[in-house]
């Protein structure tokens, strides 16, 4: 997979059965690797369909939608199992953890479904489970790696954190994050942004994230705003 696009959408367009006009069509999008995307957008406008289609989990569309320089429509159910395992690590507005394991065994549950992401975690730090808590360490959670508290006793703001270190082990090629910071803070909500920021910097990791807050799309390269009208197209432009 040699292609500087992680992310290629050629016109995309989306509706849902019955639905009069078209929920989502986007002429061309591209991703580069290693720039952040900021999605914004009403309640409604799209923004949870579009991840569904960038991750491979809703189909139904017209046009073409490419990660990592294959297209999704062309492959199976489980050829885009695989390519979402290998290649894009999720944040989930509900974190999505197993509640009884620990953190560091929560972040390291990513590299049981990719070998990729295992060897390049091994690489990197010479085991997945010493990656996982170098990641924690630079996300802020060096008090909760000699816890004995399963993840359900951390904190909200801990728990995203640990989302996001599951997300980034292995160094996939693309983050997808859907509402992260809903429950924070502003203080906890910028910190969080920017340790996020910092680490797939170091990556070379594309991110795309959506947010109803308008306030982050500063931290991001560009911003992608849907306007939830109906037959509506997606715009980029730098913030």
């Amino acid at each position: 997979m040699t292609t500087s696009h992680i992310v290629e959408i050629d016109q995309l367009r989306f509706s849902w059965p019955d639905m009069r006009g078209q929920l989502l069509n986007i002429p061309q999008l591209r991703l580069e690797a290693g720039s952040s995307l900021f999605l914004r957008g009403p309640s409604g406008s799209g923004k949870s369909t579009l991840l569904n289609l960038v991750s491979g989990v809703q189909a139904g569309y017209s046009g073409s939608v490419s990660i990592c320089g294959e297209r999704l429509e062309t492959l199976s159910a489980h050829r885009r199992d695989r390519l979402r395992a290998d290649h894009i690590g999720l944040i989930f507005q509900q974190f999505n953890l197993l509640p009884w394991l620990s953190p560091v065994e929560n972040v390291a549950l990513a590299c049981r479904f990719s070998r990729r992401r295992r060897d390049r975690a091994q690489a990197r730090s010479g085991s997945v489970q010493d990656e996982a808590i170098r990641l924690l360490r630079e996300l802020g959670l060096a008090e909760v790696l000699n816890s004995r508290r399963n993840t359900s006793a951390l904190s909200i703001g801990q728990q995203q954190r640990v989302a996001a270190a599951r997300a980034l082990i292995g160094s996939p090629e693309l983050i997808i994050a859907d509402e992260p910071t809903s429950a924070l803070d502003s203080e906890h909500r910028d910190r969080f942004v920017d340790l996020l920021m910092k680490e797939t910097q170091a990556n070379g990791t594309s991110l795309l994230f959506v947010s109803h807050d308008p306030a982050l799309a500063s931290h991001f390269d560009n911003t992608l705003q849907l306007d939830g009208i109906t037959g509506s197209s997606l715009e980029t432009r730098p913030c």
